[in-house]
């Protein structure tokens, strides 16, 4: 009976959400769904629906830079070797410009992740409603009834495969505000460079 009441209490605490956000949203964390240049960028001007991905080299800086597989120094490393190369007359429209690609780059990576995590938030609602089930019909029948002891395994292993995702949700639930802290980081690095002389 405490396994069952543990369980409909976590897809409750799971279910209860700060007033305003999405209540499919799983994670402690508040969710910012997109991310604005003006956030993080207050040089010159981000244009706005340029398509930089016609810019093969933008493109590519881009996409290696926001890759949660590439460390925060290299991304960093990455960023500046090419700032540098653009001359500093250059820099107040050159530099807003691969902002605004590091934004919809990282955009485009958090949105699926947040759609991850979400059906991640799902599934483990639906392990935990099971997992009650599970629990209250054990709790109902005596030990000795039939296919009582494949019950209490099957709950048993439901329970571990539930307590492992909760971790990984964990660590999931800390990579959207990763990517926003690096944002932060690579709009603060180009600034910088934008008055140096």
């Amino acid at each position: 009976m405490l396994l069952a009441v543990m369980f409909a209490g976590m897809a409750r605490h799971a279910n209860a959400q700060i007033p305003g956000q999405n209540p499919d949203w799983p994670c402690a964390q508040r969710l910012i769904p997109t991310l604005e240049p003006g956030s993080y960028w207050a040089g010159p001007p981000v244009p706005r629906g340029t398509d930089w991905r016609d810019n093969e080299e933008i493109f590519n800086l881009a996409s290696t830079i926001v890759d949660r597989d590439t460390n925060d120094a290299d991304a960093l490393a990455k960023l500046n070797a090419y700032a540098d190369t653009i001359p500093q007359d250059k820099r107040a429209t050159a530099y807003p410009f691969l902002f605004g690609a590091l934004v919809d780059q990282t955009n485009d990576e958090r949105g699926i992740l947040i759609q991850r995590i979400e059906q991640l938030g799902h599934r483990q609602n639906e392990m935990a409603a099971l997992i009650t089930k599970i629990s209250n019909q054990a709790d109902a029948d005596p030990p000795t009834a039939p296919g009582h002891e494949d019950l209490v395994g099957k709950r048993d292993f439901d329970m571990r495969v539930y307590r492992e995702a909760q971790f990984t949700m964990r660590y999931a639930c800390e990579a959207p505000a990763n990517m926003e802290r690096r944002l932060g980081a690579f709009a603060r690095a180009l600034a910088s460079k934008l008055t140096a002389k």
